[in-house]
């Protein structure tokens, strides 16, 4: 059946599970949950073009037009601390969350949770913004437009050349993100990538899916997929800047946060796994499995 995943997807694996673990938000209160996203997401992203549009929208303050070339890093950077100070949090907190508030820990820690994922996708998503053409006008420096330049217009290509490049190498890339994300939802549910089992150890099952001997995350693989279809888009030099900005904060928290709790917990083992298994890279040999995971239709 041609849209047999979307079905499977329309079953929502493990959101009775993610159910159980939030009393606070059963039948119609679910939808908090997806409130508390939009409403994260879009403060971020509002956040992130304000910082990168002030100098224009104040354009006799010479300081800020001074600095407007380095605003959308600022930005960016700024999002980025508060976005994984909330994640290390939900992380941080458990055990007294746990000690706290006992069966509700997990309920307790959501919404920081939910703040934190909902900022960091509106970074990635904010690779994607044309800063040469925000609404509140053009810019005010010029280097800042040398920034926002395609650097495949440097080398002297045909502007309708050049954006072809840009659009099909983009939409290439963001569909094996959104493919890849599709295929862990799919195959480990709803309950585990919202870390319910982070809070609750004792209920979780080892995951011995073949995608994870190729790759320790696919899920963040798909993220990142994402975020580089915003840097091919534009190919700028702000565009490199802040996928290599959003490409270390994920590095950060992979090797700082959740890497150290799965090398607590598994010891010698998964330190075994992780020298042998890439974080966000499929090599060469191994294409043919990730292949195998993004045309999958069955949940398992």
């Amino acid at each position: 059946m041609r849209f047999h995943w979307l079905i499977n997807l329309m079953r929502f694996k493990g959101l009775d599970k993610l159910k159980e673990k939030l009393p606070k938000y059963l039948g119609w209160r679910i939808v908090g949950i997806g409130l508390l996203i939009l409403l994260a997401f879009s403060i971020a992203l509002t956040l992130m073009v304000f910082v990168d549009s002030v100098a224009r929208i104040f354009p006799h303050m010479t300081v800020l037009v001074l600095i407007e070339p380095i605003l959308p890093v600022l930005g960016v950077f700024l999002c980025e601390l508060i976005a994984f100070r909330l994640i290390w949090g939900v992380w941080h907190n458990r055990d007294r969350y746990v000690a706290e508030f006992g069966e509700l820990a997990y309920q307790k820690a959501i919404p920081r949770g939910v703040f934190g994922v909902s900022w960091i996708f509106a970074i990635c998503i904010h690779i994607y913004a044309p800063l040469d053409t925000l609404p509140a006008g053009t810019p005010i420096n010029p280097i800042t437009t040398m920034l926002s330049r395609s650097l495949l217009s440097f080398l002297g290509l045909p502007v309708g050349f050049d954006f072809t490049i840009r659009i099909v190498l983009s939409l290439i890339i963001i569909i094996i993100g959104l493919l890849t994300i599709r295929s862990a939802l799919l195959t480990f549910g709803f309950d585990y990538m919202a870390l319910v089992y982070l809070y609750f150890p004792a209920e979780s099952r080892i995951q011995k899916h073949e995608i994870y001997s190729v790759i320790r995350h696919p899920t963040y693989f798909g993220l990142l997929s994402i975020a580089m279809g915003g840097l091919w888009l534009h190919f700028s030099i702000y565009s490199l800047v802040l996928f290599f900005m959003f490409l270390f904060g994920l590095l950060a928290h992979i090797f700082l946060v959740e890497e150290k709790e799965l090398q607590d917990r598994f010891g010698e083992s998964f330190i075994e796994y992780r020298q042998n298994v890439p974080a966000l890279y499929i090599r060469l040999r191994d294409l043919h499995i990730y292949i195998r995971f993004l045309i999958m239709r069955e949940t398992e």
